[in-house]
């Protein structure tokens, strides 16, 4: 087969030959093949003169000439260009732009200037992406503070919601001045009892109680005056009325309600009785008072729901209790009365 140029130029092109270490042994081929061919020219003048031994000898010495030439070009080649090259794709299948820049070529001296300005564009690259990649980084880091800190805030809130809806719940349940338990709360718990009272037909003590003219009281002394007396009632009633079971309560203004579940009559009129007593003792001064009592004064009104005695509905054993009062006002005031 004949070597031509065209079969060099379709080598050096081809995909076979596709890498620079095929490309520059092909190139290196020609050249060599070229100098041969040169030479052949000059001399061909000279082959009439010369034995054919001598030309084989002197084509032979030119081959070998071109051979040695070409292996010391590749030798150059392979340490100034291909190494560098081979170095510069491992570095870049490794590139990593977390990691500092490294160095992408061997330092060389007089090494070729091309090579280390295609370093130098690497390495600006690396430190370009790296510089990005850290703002990214910064970035990412500022959100998931900022997250962390809306979700906490989040969080306050959400505790500070529950901690005001417990409050409101319990401001809708007890009354705001005296602390008792409001006029809801009390309805609620009457009906609870009532039920259980006649499921086991036991006992449910219930008292309305009332101050006597108190009206004439904040009249004579002010609004705060009153509303400290009504706090030192229901002082009073938290003091004398302590299980769990009883339940007190400020139904409106001056009135207040007690239930004593298992408690029958003679053992509620007796705490009753008590409480009356540790009012009387406080010597609160009424300046408007009855002829009789210059103090403040208590009416209380008793019913009480037993076997022997039931009411149909919590309801009606609440009206027993406000008849009983009515009863105890306009007999005098400042006394204790039972339902019929």
């Amino acid at each position: 087969m004949k070597l031509s140029p065209r079969l060099l130029r379709k080598a050096l092109t081809s995909p076979v030959g596709a890498s620079l270490k095929t490309r520059a042994m092909l190139l290196m081929l020609s050249v060599g093949l070229s100098g041969v061919g040169l030479a052949s020219l000059i001399r061909s003048h000279h082959e009439a003169s010369l034995g054919t031994d001598q030309v084989l000898g002197m084509a032979l010495q030119d081959l070998l000439l071109v051979l040695a030439v070409g292996l010391v070009f590749m030798l150059l080649l392979e340490h100034a260009l291909l190494r560098p090259l081979r170095r510069l794709a491992e570095q870049a299948h490794a590139f990593d732009p977390t990691q500092p820049p490294p160095s992408w070529l061997e330092k060389q001296d007089g090494g070729p200037r091309e090579l280390q300005q295609i370093n130098q564009a690497f390495e600006r690259v690396q430190q370009s992406m790296g510089a990005q990649l850290r703002r990214e980084q910064n970035r990412a880091e500022q959100l998931r503070l900022e997250v962390e800190q809306r979700s906490l805030a989040l969080e306050q809130a959400r505790l500070a919601l529950e901690s005001a809806q417990r409050e409101l719940a319990s401001l809708s349940r007890h009354d705001a001045l005296t602390g008792l338990a409001n006029r809801r709360e009390f309805d609620d718990a009457l009906r609870r009892e009532f039920k259980r009272a006649q499921r086991q037909q036991g006992l449910l003590a219930l008292a309305v109680l009332d101050l006597d003219h108190f009206r004439a009281y904040n009249e004579a002394l002010g609004r705060e005056a009153g509303d400290a007396v009504l706090r030192q009632m229901a002082q009073l009633l938290a003091e004398r009325f302590k299980r769990d079971t009883d339940l007190v309560a400020r139904l409106g203004g001056e009135e207040f309600g007690v239930l004593l579940p298992g408690c029958d009559r003679d053992q509620a009129q007796d705490l009753l009785e008590q409480l009356r007593e540790a009012l009387a003792a406080l010597a609160i001064p009424h300046p408007k008072g009855s002829a009789t009592s210059p103090r403040l004064t208590l009416s209380v009104g008793l019913a009480v729901f037993r076997p022997a005695q039931t009411y149909l509905s919590p309801q009606a054993l609440l009206q027993a209790a406000d008849e009983a009062l009515y009863v105890a006002k306009h007999a005098g005031r400042d006394r204790l009365s039972l339902a019929a």
